[in-house]
């Protein structure tokens, strides 16, 4: 699954690319933006869970004296690669679980979370015929939060639904920084915008649960959460900053 969105992800980029033609146009102008990735945990948010993906939206306002861009970003964290199991505690010898019926119950361990934030760019390395693209760098600042979602998709487990689902699930919010590294396109005439980016966030996060059911400890601890990761964004321009009479078709 993970080599065909890679392969998918791509080959949807490439293609794009070469579909460009740019003709001269200036102004600021806000887009919406279209991201998805993958990232990966370094450090203890590795002991919790592997790679995951990531897809979301922004509004992005570009100012081309600025040579960047100012927005706000928001996106959804997903992925099957979950390390820690925190049902542990309820499986027999041969690792099963069993259901309110006598059943083997079948839990799976998924990964899930957000982040939303402000963000600013700016290239610092333009292209010769283009001084809005080239190797830019950014900075941002949000809120991040993630969880493990245990389904059960026998639901025959009672003891895993509802308000018991929060003593297991690690659920941790916190404030992030986030450094980026990309490589950002804006058209000459806006019609081909796009970045690919390589993203850095350090999160210091809190387990917001007053007891975890599968250890019996309390989680007043702060964690450092660490993630490196690649994202491709493609950008939907939607209003022009400038006066009617200095727009030309």
């Amino acid at each position: 699954m993970i080599k065909r969105a890679i392969f998918t992800f791509l080959l949807f980029s490439v293609t794009t690319i070469c579909l460009s033609q740019d003709n001269e146009r200036e102004g600021n102008f806000f887009a919406v933006g279209i991201n998805y990735g993958l990232d990966f945990p370094i450090g203890s948010l590795a002991d919790r869970f592997g790679s995951n993906f990531h897809a979301g939206l922004s509004l992005d306002f570009f100012r081309p004296k600025f040579k960047g861009a100012f927005g706000i970003e928001a996106f959804t964290i997903f992925g099957d690669n979950v390390n820690e199991d925190v049902v542990l505690s309820l499986r027999n010898t041969n690792g099963a679980i069993f259901g309110f019926d006598g059943r083997y119950a079948d839990v799976f361990l998924r990964e899930r979370g957000n982040y939303i934030g402000l963000y600013m760019d700016k290239v610092i390395l333009p292209r010769k015929n283009n001084e809005r693209a080239g190797l830019s760098l950014g900075l941002g600042l949000g809120m991040i939060q993630h969880k493990i979602r245990i389904q059960v998709d026998t639901n025959n487990a009672t003891h895993l639904e509802g308000e018991y689902l929060k003593g297991y699930d690690r659920n941790s919010v916190g404030p992030s920084l986030k450094q980026s590294i990309k490589y950002l396109h804006v058209g000459k005439n806006k019609n081909l915008n796009y970045a690919f980016a390589l993203n850095f966030y350090e999160a210091s996060t809190k387990i917001t649960r007053a007891v975890n059911f599968d250890t019996g400890e309390t989680t007043d601890d702060r964690q450092w959460d660490f993630l490196i990761g690649i994202d491709f964004k493609w950008y939907l321009p939607i209003k022009d900053t400038r006066k009617a009479e200095e727009i030309f078709y």
